[in-house]
């Protein structure tokens, strides 16, 4: 799962410079003329740990208002804090312009592990840089399929920083129906980052709903990305989906309420069903009106 994350996380942020500066400085439109990105080497050497994940200039290229220097963070290392330093003061020399540090990450204990101060030297007054930090708590939670599709970036980085939250089915739904119908190139290896992130019974649920054919989708890839799940769900139903997740979930489902699921026909409540089977815990909560 790291290994896929890291990879999505640092194409989504590479092609869409606006994701992390919208996040970071809201009212940034004013100031901030032209966004590149560059090469993220800034020493000379070849060895991985002097590049970074992604690296932005704002302003002019003549001359540069700022850079921004970006490292995606899945999990503590102990080595990374010693290497940041040379990331920022690389491409200060270089550019001669502000120079800020980020860590991108979808784990709430990895951001309050990079938001320490590193220490650089013993003196005092010595140089210490203490990276910004973008973590679930700075990314929305994104239900809304519309809002999805207005930033399927956004949506994205969203459904893999809030994959252990309650939330996590529906906005992993929203963010890769609008992943789907932007980038068929990227789509796949974007899906596979979400169903990596969620746990068992989220991802079975997510499966399940995306098989219903109760979406719209508004491009053709989508629709074909979604077919066969699609023919599957029809033919199994979504009521057989719900006892399925609710055996997988350990629930005992006695006659009388197996067959009140089998025998619904009502799409929507069907969907409300199937969208509570990942939280309830007993048949009560389940059928709550």
């Amino acid at each position: 799962m790291p290994k896929i994350s890291h990879e999505a996380i640092v194409q989504l942020v590479r092609e869409s410079p606006s994701l992390v500066l919208d996040l970071l400085w809201p009212e940034r439109q004013a100031g901030v003329t032209s966004v590149r990105v560059t090469q993220t080497e800034f020493v000379d050497t070849v060895l991985a740990e002097y590049r970074a994940d992604a690296f932005f200039l704002t302003g002019e290229e003549s001359a540069p208002e700022g850079a921004l220097v970006i490292e995606i963070q899945l999990a503590p290392n102990p080595l990374k804090p010693t290497r940041w330093p040379i990331l920022v003061a690389g491409p200060f020399a270089r550019y001669r312009c502000p120079v800020d540090s980020l860590i991108l990450t979808i784990d709430r204990d990895v951001a309050a592990w990079a938001r320490r101060p590193i220490l650089v030297g013993r003196l005092p007054g010595a140089m210490t840089i203490t990276p910004a930090v973008i973590g679930p708590d700075q990314i929305p939670v994104i239900t809304d399929l519309d809002q999805a599709r207005e930033n399927p970036a956004l949506a994205i980085l969203s459904a893999l920083a809030h994959a252990e939250d309650p939330e996590a089915v529906d906005v992993a739904t929203a963010a890769i129906i609008a992943a789907v119908e932007v980038d068929s190139d990227a789509a796949a290896m974007y899906a596979d980052a979400i169903f990596a992130r969620l746990g068992e019974l989220a991802r079975t649920t997510l499966e399940k709903l995306m098989q219903t054919g109760r979406y719209d989708y508004q491009s053709d890839f989508a629709r074909q990305y979604f077919a066969a799940g699609r023919a599957e769900g029809e033919a199994k139903g979504e009521a057989k989906a719900i006892l399925q997740i609710l055996e997988l979930q350990g629930l005992a489902v006695p006659e009388d309420a197996r067959q009140r699921i089998l025998t619904c026909t009502d799409p929507e409540q069907l969907d409300t069903w199937l969208r509570r089977t990942l939280r309830a815990q007993t048949l009560a909560e389940l059928f709550a009106d």
